[in-house]
């Protein structure tokens, strides 16, 4: 690749990464993969990816709204948070392994850019993917399964190296954590009378 920036690269094989891509999602367990999980997400991703690299983080979050979206779609086919997260992984995978097959080095400041997007990606689809989970179990979001679920699911992407702790899945982390704090500290006097039966006038 010489010169050739990680944007350039993915363009000029943009065709190849996701041929891998699909490759890879092809020889997962079920749900059997479908068309929209490998054609959408991953051509998106990578289209946002070379604009980030090109033009600097995107101001209005493209990436994160579209892996919000794209949650949400896959949620719906059946999919669990395990493989939404695991489609995103397959897409820097794939980059680094066709750049280490053809001798193209990745700058650092680039790779840190791939992994910042990975990381955006993964936080956006994990968020989604928990409270759209929660709206299908129970009818409505319930708030402290919701904020333990995305906690617990952000935590094992951590576990799986693919995103750094400092990122936004580990801010995602924080910010659950906190809000279960702040759910289990509600004063109780709180929490009692709102569960309290109304005073009818015959017993005032």
């Amino acid at each position: 690749m010489g010169k050739m920036k990680l944007s350039e690269f993915i363009s000029s094989n943009r065709d190849e990464l996701i041929g891998r891509c699909r490759a890879k999602v092809a020889k997962r367990s079920a749900p059997a993969a479908t068309e929209a999980e490998i054609d959408h997400g991953v051509p998106l991703f990578l289209d946002q990816l070379v604009n980030e690299l090109r033009h600097g983080p995107s101001k209005t979050h493209e990436i994160s709204k579209s892996a919000i979206r794209y949650g949400h779609d896959l949620l719906l086919q059946g999919f669990t948070v395990s493989q939404v997260v695991h489609n995103y992984g397959d897409v820097c995978q794939s980059v680094t392994d066709l750049a280490m097959e053809t001798g193209a080095p990745i700058a650092t400041d680039e790779f840190r850019t791939l992994n910042r997007c990975l990381d955006d990606a993964i936080a956006g689809a994990v968020t989604e993917h928990a409270r759209g989970q929660q709206d299908t179990r129970y009818g409505q979001s319930d708030e402290l399964r919701n904020l333990i679920n995305t906690a617990i699911t952000a935590f094992e992407v951590l576990q799986t190296g693919k995103v750094g702790i400092g990122g936004t899945t580990g801010a995602l982390v924080s910010r659950s954590l906190m809000g279960i704090r702040a759910l289990i500290d509600r004063p109780v006097a709180e929490t009692a009378q709102a569960a309290s039966p109304p005073v009818s006038n015959s017993e005032r």
